[in-house]
């Protein structure tokens, strides 16, 4: 079963620079996400930078993702993207489901702007 996902794609601070640059256009999340927008807005700590189209979703066993999907990820292997992902899923393992989110940036923000803006509309 798959789970939606909302408008607002989080990265940690130590990404952000890379997705607002346009250098990293993919993100692995645990499970089945299927995305309820193909616009989504970019955050980083409460805090939103821009915003991005979802461009292609897919589906894998973490251990089945290729190595070209590592590399744009800034991973050196699986054990490398494995040991990161911990950092956010604790339990996670190789035979889990994650979705491979692919977006490109359209539009950074001069100025960050509180994630609550959006949360009140």
């Amino acid at each position: 079963m798959r789970e939606e996902m909302g408008p607002i794609l989080s990265f940690k601070e130590k990404y952000l620079e890379r997705v607002l640059s346009g250098e990293k256009r993919v993100t692995i999340r645990l499970g089945a996400l299927r995305p309820r927008f193909q616009l989504v807005y970019i955050a980083c700590c409460g805090m939103l930078y821009g915003e991005a189209v979802i461009t292609k979703v897919e589906y894998l066993r973490l251990r089945d993702i290729g190595e070209d999907v590592l590399r744009e990820e800034g991973f050196g292997s699986l054990e490398e993207a494995l040991s990161e992902l911990r950092g956010l899923y604790p339990r996670i393992d190789l035979d889990d489901v994650v979705s491979v989110i692919r977006f490109s940036l359209i539009r950074r923000y001069e100025k960050p702007i509180s994630i609550n803006a959006i949360k009140r509309t």
